[in-house]
């Protein structure tokens, strides 16, 4: 995939949570694999580095997850890598992000209402759930957060906002308004969306960084009437 100008980002609305936790789950058997890091592929545990109580040191896929992402690295520009920053994540550092989450939305929409609030929480960090029927989305191993690195520097690229940062600037087709249109962030969000899509992944609209192969809301994304993978366990 070259870095001639892409298809725009078709901007999407963010998750309506209770039809996605209502898709039925098919569950396949397909075990977690530990990320291996290669030349174009880095496994960096964002929330291990932030001490997040349960966090893991290693990134953990459902194994045609992992596969897949060998998919995304062939059609990328070879001089970019992926850089993994999350993905099985334990119910233990669910909850903690959402409590971290939702107190920094306090300081920051002092005036806003609680139901203000909890509405733009729950477009960056979903309810933690062990439910069979329901689990969050991190929880079954479909999920991954990456973003994009420059392989001779090793560099982050800009994508135009932090991971995990809870703004506007983070909605995946934020720089797709000719408001708000920054050349090189766009282009790099667009190679890196059509790519994930052309492998599969269906991309979380209010995240850039995240992506859902076979999950809940990989199905509700992408049209199936059901998903693939339920709740998955770290066997020790």
């Amino acid at each position: 995939m070259s870095e001639t100008p892409l298809p725009a980002i078709i901007a999407k609305a963010e998750p309506d949570w209770a039809a996605v936790m209502r898709t039925p789950i098919q569950a396949v058997t397909e075990p977690l694999v530990k990320i291996v890091e290669q030349p174009r592929l880095q496994a960096r545990s964002a929330y291990f580095a932030d001490q997040i109580p349960g966090a893991l040191p290693d990134i953990w896929l459902r194994a045609g997850v992992a596969k897949r992402l060998e998919t995304v690295l062939s059609l990328l520009p070879a001089h970019l890598g992926l850089r993994l920053l999350d993905g099985w994540r334990p119910y233990e550092v669910q909850v903690a992000l959402r409590d971290i989450v939702a107190a920094e939305l306090v300081a920051q929409m002092p005036e806003a209402s609680a139901a203000e609030r909890l509405q733009v929480l729950n477009q960056f960090v979903a309810m933690p759930s062990t439910d069979a029927d329901a689990p969050s989305p991190h929880l079954t191993g479909g999920s991954v957060d990456l973003t994009l690195f420059e392989v001779a520097t090793d560099e982050a690229i800009d994508m135009g906002s932090a991971f995990d940062s809870a703004e506007l600037a983070s909605w995946t087709a934020f720089y797709e308004a000719e408001a708000t249109r920054a050349g090189a962030i766009n282009q790099h969000r667009r190679l890196l969306c059509h790519a994930m899509a052309a492998a599969g992944f269906t991309n979380l609209p209010t995240e850039w960084w995240h992506f859902d192969c076979g999950n809940q809301l990989w199905a509700h994304y992408s049209g199936q009437t059901h998903a693939l993978y339920a709740a998955a366990e770290l066997l020790p």
